[in-house]
Parts: C-alpha cells; sequence; structure tokens
C-alpha cells in the first residue's frame, strides 16, 4: 500500500495533474487525427497524410506548451530526448510516458470506432505491412526521421529557453517553433510514408498495433523511433548547447541538477 501510495503521491499536486492530463489529451488527438489523415490519403493522396500530420502537431503544441500544459512533447522519442540530456526529471518522464501511451491507445480505439472500415491491414495505421520484408530499411528511415524531428525540436523549442523547474524545460516556445516542429513531421512524411508510413513517434505505430492487434515488425518502429529521439537530442545538445553558457551562476545550478 506504501508503495502505491509513493507512486500515485506525484498526482496529488494540480500542476502535475495539468501535466498529465495536456500530455494524454493531446497524445490522444494527435493520433486519432493522424492516423484519420492516413487513412484519407487512400482517396486524398498522401499530402492529406503529411500535413494532415504536421498541421495537427503543430496546432496541439500552441495549445498545450504554456505554463499550464505540459511543453507538448506528445512523443516519447521527445521525451526520452529530454530526460537523457537532463531537461526532465524521472518521475515527470515516467508520468509523461504513461500519459502519452494512454491517450495514444484511446485516440486508436477512437479511430477504430468511428472509421469502421479501417482495418488491421490498413498500411497507414497498423504500419508493419507497409514495411514487410524490408525492416532494416524501415529501421533506417524510421531512426532517421525520428532525430530530426527531435533535432527540429531542440532547435526550436529548446535552445535558448528557461532551465528553470524540473518539468517545464519548454515553457513559452517562440511563436515560430510549434510550426517548425509541424512541418518538420511533414517533411518527414513526405519523404517516408511511401516507405514505412512515417511514424517518427513510437505511439504512432505501436497504439495501433494494440487496438488492431497486428504487432508485425511493430519492434523495428518502437526501436528505430526512440533511438532516433535520443541520437537527435544527443547531438544538439552536444554540439550546439555545449559552449552556451548559462545567463548567470544560479541558471548554472538549476540547469546541472
Amino acid at each position: 500500500a506504501a508503495g502505491k501510495a509513493g507512486f500515485l503521491e506525484p498526482l496529488q499536486e494540480k500542476r502535475m495533474q495539468k501535466h498529465c492530463v495536456a500530455e494524454a489529451l493531446g497524445t490522444f488527438l494527435y493520433i486519432y487525427m493522424s492516423e484519420a489523415s492516413a487513412v484519407n490519403s487512400d482517396t486524398q493522396g498522401m499530402v492529406t497524410n503529411a500535413l494532415g500530420n504536421g498541421f495537427t502537431l503543430a496546432v496541439l503544441i500552441y495549445c498545450f506548451s504554456g505554463e499550464n500544459g505540459s511543453g507538448a512533447k506528445l512523443n516519447p522519442a521527445v521525451s526520452t530526448g529530454l530526460r537523457l540530456t537532463g531537461r526532465l526529471d524521472g518521475t515527470t518522464y515516467m508520468w509523461e510516458l504513461i500519459s502519452q501511451t494512454v491517450g495514444a491507445i484511446l485516440g486508436a480505439i477512437c479511430l477504430r470506432i468511428t472509421i469502421p472500415g479501417v482495418d488491421v491491414t490498413h498500411q497507414f495505421v497498423a504500419m508493419g505491412g507497409v514495411s514487410s520484408g524490408h525492416p532494416l530499411s524501415t529501421f533506417i528511415w524510421e531512426f532517421i526521421m525520428t532525430a530530426f524531428v527531435v533535432y527540429v525540436v531542440f532547435a526550436t523549442q529548446v535552445d535558448k529557453q528557461t532551465r528553470h523547474g524540473s518539468d517545464l524545460k519548454i515553457t513559452l516556445p517562440a511563436p515560430f517553433a510549434p510550426l517548425a516542429v509541424g512541418l518538420a513531421v511533414a517533411c518527414g512524411a513526405f519523404a517516408s510514408v511511401p516507405y514505412t508510413g512515417g511514424a517518427m513517434n513510437p505511439l504512432r505505430a505501436l497504439a495501433p498495433a494494440l487496438v488492431f492487434w497486428n504487432w508485425k515488425n511493430i519492434w523495428v518502429y518502437v526501436l528505430a523511433t526512440m533511438l532516433g529521439g535520443v541520437a537527435g537530442a544527443v547531438v544538439y545538445e552536444n554540439i550546439f548547447l555545449e559552449h552556451q553558457p548559462p545567463e548567470d551562476e544560479g541558471e548554472a545550478n538549476e540547469a546541472s541538477v
């Protein structure tokens, strides 16, 4: 009982409650709308898929990035990159992953309910089919595209932003930052959708795999996107942020925690 109470203790804070709800709701909307865009690409073309993904993400980042939100990561690859570079504490990271996963699964369930014609064989929903026969190529595509997206997150939302707090490293992004991240996802989709389905987010593949019960090659997507996210974060952090001193001594101490 004590262990369970300790596990749930962070949720007693209103700030953490808002944080978790923002990540869950944002990820729910992203998975639902991006998957719907993927389905619609059958009749409306790949542009619908790519722009639907990108603009949906951009709008959601605008909605959930402020101090009353969560920073709008909406992607375990982004959260993991922030965690490994010391910009997200362990407790917040854990609850972000839980919130994102719950939201993603609900989004996939909602898709299955509201678009009954979608089945487990749709190549851009349950993505295993599109990668069948060439898992190495899929891994490379997803690794590079996810690294690119997370790199853009660091370049536009993290760089020169406040380091104060534990879970608000991306508090008030520059006005263009959400659009830049959304366009990065759209560009990644334009490039990779014909070959992999364009996940760039482990939950974009994992949630539909669970709901539609199609696990074919799913490990390729999860591993590639998570490692790609780490690569994008580490490269930007160590090459472009390494020699940027904090604004003052107090900030330096907080950044090193």
